[in-house]
């Protein structure tokens, strides 16, 4: 009987200290009737009642005069309500801007060539993420980002190799490169959860396109791919409750030597000469929209 009777006391202390809730008292004077979830040396995170709604939020140490654990018997959260996690978990963001290539131009090109290269080394592109994090500062990240080159060469002939001409127009060159990856992303929220720093890593296959056209039809093709690299930095600014703008700076890399090289319908294998490459490399700044959940 006297184990029982333990037992029962056991158990109603622990369905007791489930129902129970917390007191905080701020420096005003307030009294809050919460659930405290977590302690820092900067805040109090705590769940609360307001009206019908469940609210996740947060005050900081200083403006909190006292608090109290399991001050109330009974809590005014449901009983079947379970605690969550006060920041957003699923980060969606589509971005666009300007990128600028890295790599040095070849030496020995004439002059029309080396200021047509020029001025194909910035271009415009877009991002695509979907972030999933597992603690408030700490994700994963998949990333699909096209970066478009191009220019226009002039009025130009193309002959084949007895010296016909066979086409002629305007000669044009488009390059794309294609990049699928994962990332590893940090958060850093502000002190009201409303902005954040982010920095992300990863790695990821970086395609290269490269067409040359005149007057608008194709007639070479240069395609090859490799492991591709990034790193990124940025900051969102909340403007509703789950949707922010964001700006970010990405650096990405990558190189190649072997390539597929399709010329008047006939595609073969090449390789560049030893000691170079085809640097991928580019800076690139963007400006976008964010979906917080």
């Amino acid at each position: 009987m006297k184990k029982i009777f333990l037992f029962s006391v056991s158990i109603f202390v622990i369905i007791s200290n489930l129902q129970s809730q917390d007191l905080i008292v701020t420096n005003s004077g307030d009294s809050i009737n919460c659930k405290i979830t977590k302690t820092t040396k900067e805040y109090i995170y705590f769940t609360f009642r307001h009206e019908t709604e469940i609210r996740n939020t947060l005050l900081p140490i200083s403006q909190i005069s006292t608090q109290k654990k399991d001050y109330f018997s009974v809590s005014e959260l449901p009983a079947n309500y379970t605690l969550k996690d006060i920041f957003p978990h699923f980060r969606v963001a589509i971005d666009g801007g300007w990128q600028y290539r890295t790599a040095k131009l070849a030496d020995g090109m004439d002059a029309a060539l080396q200021d047509h290269y020029r001025k194909m080394k910035s271009g415009f592109h877009y991002d695509l993420q979907a972030a999933y994090f597992f603690t408030e500062s700490m994700g994963i990240e998949a990333m699909f980002s096209q970066q478009f080159f191009g220019n226009k060469l002039g009025y130009g002939t193309l002959s084949d190799i007895n010296g016909n001409v066979i086409a002629s127009g305007i000669l044009n060159e488009e390059i794309t490169f294609n990049y699928s990856g994962v990332n590893y992303i940090v958060r850093l929220l502000d002190l009201k959860k409303k902005n954040c720093f982010l920095m992300t890593m990863g790695l990821g296959y970086l395609g290269y396109d490269n067409k040359k056209l005149i007057s608008g039809e194709q007639y070479e093709k240069i395609t090859a791919g490799t492991l591709g690299t990034n790193i990124g930095f940025g900051y969102d600014i909340g403007i509703s409750k789950n949707f922010d703008i964001g700006f970010k700076l990405t650096l990405m890399g990558g190189t190649f030597r072997n390539y597929k090289q399709t010329f008047n319908g006939i595609t073969t294998n090449e390789t560049m000469p030893e000691k170079t490459a085809e640097g991928l490399g580019t800076v690139k700044l963007s400006i976008g929209l964010r979906f917080n959940k």
